[in-house]
């Protein structure tokens, strides 16, 4: 599958009107992520700087684009803003060193759940109809309409900025590996002594937990 990348200023603000969204709230949401992740001190758990900044930015998110007409989800423990026609979503991941830079390919940082597997097969069969490949199984899912996007950001220590881009993934293989479609935004700049190192970033929320009853 060919994949499509907007990287030039004019084609990314383009796209995101196309989709309903504004580049503004997009960097609001990251700004707001980043300065959840500015409070924890060496005295919080390691995997809290991660957490934190995930959820501020999911949050964020949604406070900007619900007063849009845009609604929450978290149908399955999986985060999602959904726009207003229903046919669009859109989560937040964490994405290794390749995320927002044009030439390369990301990857989610660490291994995503059930739930992101399924949006991926959904996209990929909705790519299949407009692409012309009718005959593609339809995905046992009740959102087989609606395409899954992810605002995927990354923290670099080494140029002391966060980058991210929001961007359609197409395959999966543990980690969301693919994309069909990339809109490359600009990265925002920190103070690196406000920035803790996280390890591994958290994926809770992409888990499903079952609640057995005790006897």
């Amino acid at each position: 599958m060919r994949q499509v990348v907007h990287h030039e200023v004019v084609s990314v603000q383009s796209r995101l009107a196309e989709l309903g969204l504004d580049e503004a709230d997009l960097r609001d949401a990251v700004m707001q992520g980043m300065l959840a992740r500015s409070e924890c001190t060496p005295n919080d758990p390691p995997l809290t700087p991660g957490f934190n900044s995930w959820s501020r930015t999911v949050r964020a998110l949604r406070e900007k684009l619900i007063p849009k007409h845009w609604t929450r989800s978290d149908e399955g423990n999986y985060p999602l803003v959904v726009n207003p026609v229903g046919n669009l979503a859109i989560a937040v991941a964490t994405g290794d060193d390749c995320t927002a830079i044009a030439t390369s390919n990301p990857m989610t940082k660490s291994p995503k759940g059930p739930r992101t597997q399924s949006a991926i097969e959904v996209n990929q069969y909705q790519s299949s109809l407009f692409e012309g490949f009718p005959d593609f199984e339809v995905p046992a899912t009740p959102h087989n309409d609606r395409v899954t996007w992810i605002l995927l950001q990354h923290y670099d220590q080494r140029k002391k900025e966060v980058r991210f881009e929001l961007s359609r993934p197409s395959s999966y293989a543990g980690k969301i590996d693919g994309w069909s479609e990339r809109i490359i935004l600009s990265g925002l700049p920190f103070d690196p002594s406000m920035v803790i190192p996280v390890p591994i970033v958290p994926n809770l929320p992409d888990i499903d937990i079952p609640l057995i009853r005790r006897a």
